[in-house]
């Protein structure tokens, strides 16, 4: 098993029992940093990720500045304030910001995540040590559905005046293992919200970072050409970090998931940096060096494919051996990347055409 498949297998079969994805592909993306070099062309790739986070808090009267980790601003979008039940309805979209500055400490990047039923983001330290995660869910059910299950230890609580659940949680095999609070509630009627932080305190500052008024852009710096038949679009992720350039967010990875007909979820994931480490090409596919990686998780592997690093290959860990390479073959040879990786705001805002 390659170090890279070892990496995603681990993040990707955690979230069945214990949420370690928060921080599983963020490594996963940091790996073997690698210079990109600027291409004057689009090429065409595929690529796979993991779903992160998002967050709630009651709306401020100012807007404070946007910051460099923060998505393309969607334009005449109804926010989770106005709309709550718009919530994880297109992955296309987010609704709801995060001013990073409420944190105290500048992060170093953020996971932005929109899905079936939950949108989330998490912030990140320098160190690559998670500072909060939350979720955001139209319903209860939707919530429960997008994380890992409470334990029997959890206590009620209160969170603004409003009924909570209180959890904790540890992350990782180190001894000792990381520990996280999990709190739960319905901050506003419509809205219902978890927060992933290492106490209390945190859970509070990453409460009052969430604005319910404003909406961006889920955006990636990659594109198909075209969805299978009865295909659908059903999730997006992306981190960025503070760029070089006021107002240009530097990118890390993106991913984007297809529901196809067949049950099965392919999930095409782009990176910035290149890992090669533990790569051994068999094959050649669109014109790049590739790996058909079989054992643990099943997919195509391309670290040196343009300015990216591409994977593709099966959403769920329990259905990991179901793609076929011919089925990764076809998205790889269908997927765009752009050649401007600092600038969200030129990506496209649709998975297709």
């Amino acid at each position: 098993m390659t170090d890279i498949e070892t990496r995603l297998a681990r993040s990707l079969t955690a979230r069945a029992d214990r949420p370690v994805e928060v921080d599983g592909l963020a490594r996963l993306a940091m790996t073997r940093a690698g210079r990109i070099r600027a291409r004057h062309r689009v090429v065409t790739g595929a690529a796979v990720a993991v779903l992160v986070v998002a967050g709630v808090v009651g709306v401020r009267a100012l807007l404070p500045e946007r910051k460099d980790t923060t998505l393309p601003v969607a334009l005449g979008i109804p926010s989770a304030a106005s709309r709550p039940e718009a919530i994880g309805t297109d992955p296309g979209l987010l609704h709801f910001d995060v001013d990073v500055r409420a944190f105290g400490v500048p992060p170093a990047f953020t996971v932005w995540g929109s899905a079936e039923d939950h949108e989330s983001v998490s912030v990140y330290a320098s160190d690559n040590s998670l500072i909060a995660a939350v979720y955001l869910a139209p319903t209860a059910s939707d919530l429960k559905r997008a994380l890992r299950p409470l334990s029997s230890t959890a206590v009620d609580t209160t969170v603004g005046g409003r009924p909570a659940k209180a959890d904790t949680f540890e992350v990782g095999a180190g001894d000792p293992a990381v520990r996280y609070t999990d709190l739960r509630w319905e901050p506003r009627d419509g809205i219902f919200a978890a927060v992933w932080a290492p106490d209390r305190a945190s859970a509070a500052k990453a409460f009052d970072a969430v604005r319910l008024d404003r909406a961006q852009r889920c955006v990636t710096p990659m594109r198909l050409s075209e969805l299978p038949a009865g295909g659908r679009w059903t999730e997006c992720e992306t981190a960025v970090r503070a760029g070089p350039v006021p107002g240009r967010p530097g990118w890390r990875w993106s991913s984007l998931t297809v529901q196809q007909v067949d049950g099965i979820r392919v999930q095409l994931w782009a990176a910035a940096e290149h890992d090669v480490a533990e790569f051994k090409p068999d094959r050649v596919v669109a014109g790049y060096p590739a790996q058909w990686v079989t054992e643990g998780m099943r997919g195509l592997w391309m670290p040196e494919f343009g300015p990216v690093s591409l994977y593709v290959g099966e959403r769920d860990a329990f259905h990991a051996d179901l793609i076929s390479e011919e089925q990764a073959v076809w998205y790889v040879q269908r997927v765009q990347i752009f050649e401007d990786l600092t600038n969200p705001a030129a990506w496209p805002t649709t998975i297709t055409r």
